[in-house]
């Protein structure tokens, strides 16, 4: 099945709203990614600005062409705060990862579509620039959890933005209108900021799954209510538009420690994070 770009795409939008340069040429590093820079990891730098909003990045010693790692906060659209990361940052700098967070302005200044911008004004800013902090950004993979996984799949699948490797960690907003289906027509009440019907086809993920190559993708669920059922469609989805997807059953995790036990040693979560990173 053939999907045309829903109404506006968000790479549309963003190329009306921001101004985004092209992004620098940086030399792909021949190293493993995960060769250990150092045990230790430098301050990391708060609060820098890529436009809409701000981001934290958090470097190991001596970082120079270092792979990427970006990730984006959950919270249901409203909530969440991009210094919440749990031990991501420290395990992945140790990993000798630049770890970037990327926070957003919150629901209802701002409408997913807006959030999702923002998301991509973010990434395109850290591949020009993070090559100033020891990062390479042509090797930069975007992970988000829950809201923030719905906003970083719709920021990379519509075209905004285009990290060489996405994972999608646990949420039931990949096509709204289906969860919407199983919710007796419905969108849950977690899923309020997300509730015009006129939006959805639009605000969905899924709906962009055919109209350019996709990145190879790591889908992750949970043990939540239809994580499972709705995570596999978008899976299976992209996996018949010819993207390499990999796929995680977390069903032993809960939505919150799904997210929580990344960057934790012996966590079954953190060693498919770390397996699929190999890809970069």
């Amino acid at each position: 099945m053939t999907q045309k770009n829903p109404d506006k795409t968000i790479h549309e939008m963003l190329t009306r709203r921001q101004t985004i340069q092209s992004l620098a040429a940086v030399t792909v590093a021949a190293a493993t990614p995960f060769a250990t820079l150092s045990p230790a990891a430098a301050a990391p730098l708060k609060n820098i600005s890529y436009g809409a909003n701000t981001l934290d990045i958090h470097l190991p010693e001596n970082a120079a062409n270092a792979p990427v790692l970006a990730f984006v906060h959950g919270g249901a659209w409203r909530a969440g705060d991009k210094g919440k990361i749990g031990s991501k940052a420290r395990y992945f700098n140790k990993k000798g990862f630049v770890f970037v967070s990327i926070g957003y302005t919150l629901y209802p200044r701002a409408n997913a579509e807006q959030q999702a911008v923002q998301v991509a004004q973010a990434v395109n800013w850290v591949k020009q620039n993070i090559g100033k902090y020891g990062g390479n950004g042509d090797r930069l993979a975007l992970m988000g959890h829950s809201a923030g996984c719905h906003l970083s799949s719709l920021a990379t699948l519509s075209g905004a933005c285009t990290p060489k490797l996405l994972i999608c960690n646990d949420t039931g907003a990949y096509d709204i209108a289906y969860l919407a289906r199983l919710n007796n027509g419905k969108v849950p009440g977690l899923y309020s900021a997300l509730d015009r019907k006129n939006k959805w086809k639009r605000w969905s993920p899924i709906s962009y799954v055919n109209n350019r190559a996709q990145p190879p993708t790591l889908v992750m669920w949970s043990g939540g209510r239809n994580r499972d059922k709705i995570s596999l469609r978008f899976a299976d989805a992209l996996a018949a538009a010819g993207a390499p997807v990999s796929r995680f059953d977390g069903s032993r995790y809960n939505h919150l420690s799904i997210n929580s036990s990344i960057g934790k040693d012996g966590s079954a979560a953190t060693e498919a994070v770390v397996r699929f990173l190999q890809k970069l």
